[in-house]
């Protein structure tokens, strides 16, 4: 059986608009030792015969067939499928830049089990592009840039996962969540993993606008976050990393809900379940003086959260 280096997971759902450029751009990476896993989750439109016309041109396309469920559903059966040393992800709608697998081979440096670099995203409704790098640092830093989603650090695309790594520790991801998926898959991918390379060349670039996920996202930021959310509040009660990272757990909330609904809204919605979703399992005592301050105000008076930056 073949042993491909890479192997690329793409989920499909109803993407045949775009599915053939994303492909010919995978087809077109100027490192040629990979298998395409292309899941077709339930498509409702000719996906599903595309894919299969292009994996009859082409001996690495490997298309998987079946019934809807959802995008992480999706991806946890391409992973299951994979035969590659590494793993990669590319959505149906994106490009893969010509070098974008070369270069995420070359951070290599035969210790880390991820290697990460920048995407760009391109604004399609704006005409406009802008570069996301990843953070870098110790754990600590990157967990902070995943929870806060601040960096290119938070979606799966533009990284390769060592796929014994990934088996080892049970990696999957979180079936159920449809925004914020790949924040979580992260999360526990960065807390397993002994060693990763972050470097800042864009190998990939993500279209938004028209109706890409992203944008779909933007409707109902706060209640389509849920999901997103308790898993971050999960994460961090597993690993007993709710004081180290209170700041970080904080600013998600604040932003999400100021994003929905406004800052003063926001803030009065951020007393009961929120505030106590935040706060709880802190250490009161090891906060640093601002935190603390933070920490008092949800506890005691919600509402000024108006007031924090």
């Amino acid at each position: 059986m073949n042993t491909p280096l890479v192997s690329i997971v793409m989920p499909c759902y109803c993407a045949e608009k775009t599915l053939a450029r994303t492909v010919k751009s995978v087809l077109a990476q100027t490192m040629q030792d990979f298998e395409l896993i292309a899941v077709d989750d339930g498509s409702k439109d000719g996906t599903g015969a595309i894919l299969d016309a292009l994996a009859a041109l082409d001996a690495r396309i490997r298309v998987l067939h079946q019934e809807n469920a959802g995008v992480s559903g999706a991806r946890n059966a391409g992973m299951d499928a994979a035969r590659g040393k590494w793993m990669a992800f590319v959505d149906a709608d994106d490009l893969l830049l010509p070098q974008g697998l070369a270069h995420l081979l070359s951070l290599d440096d035969g210790r880390a089990q991820i290697l990460c670099a920048a995407f760009v995203m391109r604004f399609l409704e704006e005409k406009r592009e802008q570069l996301f790098p990843c953070a870098h640092g110790a754990l600590q830093e990157i967990l902070e840039s995943l929870i806060r989603g601040d960096s290119g650090l938070n979606p799966l695309y533009a990284k390769l996962y060592r796929t014994d790594f990934v088996r080892r520790e049970g990696l999957r991801v979180p079936p159920g969540v449809s925004v914020g998926e790949d924040v979580l898959f992260n999360l526990d991918a960065f807390m397993a993993a002994s060693s990763w390379v972050v470097e800042d060349t864009p190998v990939y670039i993500y279209e938004y606008g028209r109706d890409s996920a992203m944008m779909r996202a933007q409707a109902d930021v706060y209640g389509r976050s849920q999901a997103m959310l308790a898993g971050i509040a999960r994460f961090l009660a597993k690993n007993g990393l709710e004081t180290a990272l209170f700041r970080a757990h904080l600013d998600i909330y604040l932003r999400t809900l100021r994003r929905d609904r406004g800052r003063l809204r926001a803030a009065m919605a951020m007393g009961g379940r929120a505030a106590d979703t935040i706060t709880n399992g802190v250490r009161f005592s090891r906060l640093c003086a601002k935190q603390k301050l933070y920490f008092l105000v949800l506890r005691a008076l919600p509402c000024l959260s108006y007031f924090l930056p």
